[in-house]
C-alpha cells in the first residue's frame, strides 16, 4: 500500500511539473533566422527597458538587413554603429547571445535553451517574458519594416 501511494503521489507530482511552453525547434534553423523571428522580450539584454516601451520584439525592429552578416553558417552578427548583437547557435535548440556596446562600457553572454512557440511563429526561451505594454509605441525601424512587402 505504501508504494501504491509513493507512485501515485509521484504521477500527481510529475504532472504538475512545469512544462515546457512550446516544442524543440523541429527544424535545422538558420542564423538569419534569428534576426527574423528570435523573440528579444525573453532573454537579458540592454533591450529590456526599450522592450516596456516599444511595441518591437524582434531584432529586424531594431537593426536594418545591411547591419548583419554571417562569418560561418552557425553565427549571426548584427550591429550599428553603437551595439553589436551575436547569435551563435551551439546545438540544435541551444544559443549562445552576446552582446556589446562598441565602446566597451557592456558585454554580456549567455547560453539560452531555445524553443519554437508555435502560436507566434518565433523563437524564445522560457526564461522570463517582458509583456508588451498595453499602450506601447511603435519603434522608428518596426514602422518601416511593416511598410516593406
Amino acid at each position: 500500500m505504501k508504494n501504491i501511494i509513493l507512485v501515485l503521489l509521484t504521477l500527481f507530482m510529475s504532472g504538475c511539473s512545469p512544462k515546457p511552453p512550446g516544442v524543440k525547434p523541429p527544424f535545422l534553423i538558420y542564423p538569419y533566422e534569428f534576426y527574423d523571428r528570435f523573440n528579444l522580450r525573453t532573454i537579458i539584454s540592454s533591450y529590456s527597458e526599450a522592450l516596456k516601451h516599444y511595441c518591437a520584439s524582434y531584432p529586424k525592429d531594431f537593426f536594418t538587413r545591411d547591419q548583419l552578416y554571417m562569418p560561418n553558417t552557425d553565427t549571426l552578427v548584427i550591429e550599428d554603429e553603437t551595439k553589436k548583437l551575436v547569435f551563435e547557435l551551439y546545438e540544435e535548440d541551444k544559443v549562445i547571445v552576446t552582446e556589446e556596446t562598441k565602446d566597451g562600457s557592456y558585454r554580456a553572454k549567455y547560453l539560452y535553451t531555445i524553443y519554437y512557440n508555435e502560436e507566434n511563429d518565433d523563437f524564445r526561451t522560457d526564461r522570463f517574458f517582458i509583456p508588451k505594454h498595453e499602450k506601447c509605441k511603435a519603434h522608428g525601424l518596426q514602422d518601416a519594416n511593416l511598410s516593406r512587402p
